[in-house]
């Protein structure tokens, strides 16, 4: 599963964006095994670098801890975003958690139904707690 984090309020190049990315990165890699490909090369006129794709290699067994990560880091800037893209036997999909239109539930459950779906076990829900529905607010998480 690829990881790509974006930010409303930081150009992707601001070293300070890019040092709160790696502490994504650090806390993803701390759940399950990253993989990481070559770094974007870095735009002319442009200083700091770019962080190499990261990719996470995705088991049932990590999907709380990844949604746990992923969630703490979303809100606590509320102009983050996560795109989360996969392929699994074939079939592809998407998905993109955005902490500023939702709430902690809606997140939650949105995240776990994504990564889930990720893994071929979207009917399993986290064995200590239910899977929220979203409520119907008009808006999408991602």
């Amino acid at each position: 599963m690829s990881v790509a984090a974006t930010s409303d309020r930081f150009d992707a190049d601001d070293d300070r964006w890019l040092s709160q990315v790696r502490l994504l990165h650090e806390d993803l890699g701390q759940q399950t095994p990253l993989v990481t490909g070559r770094p974007t090369a870095v735009r002319p006129g442009t200083k700091g670098g770019w962080l190499p794709d990261v990719a996470l290699l995705l088991s049932p067994a990590v999907v709380a801890g990844v949604v746990a990560v992923v969630k703490a880091w979303l809100v606590r800037d509320r102009d983050r975003t996560v795109h989360l893209a996969w392929e699994v036997n074939g079939e592809k999909g998407e998905f993109t958690a955005t902490a500023s239109t939702a709430d902690n539930a809606t997140l939650q459950a949105a995240l776990e139904h994504g990564l889930r779906a990720a893994t071929g076990s979207a009917g399993q829900g986290a064995a200590d707690e239910p899977e929220a529905e979203p409520e119907p607010d008009g808006e999408s998480v991602g």
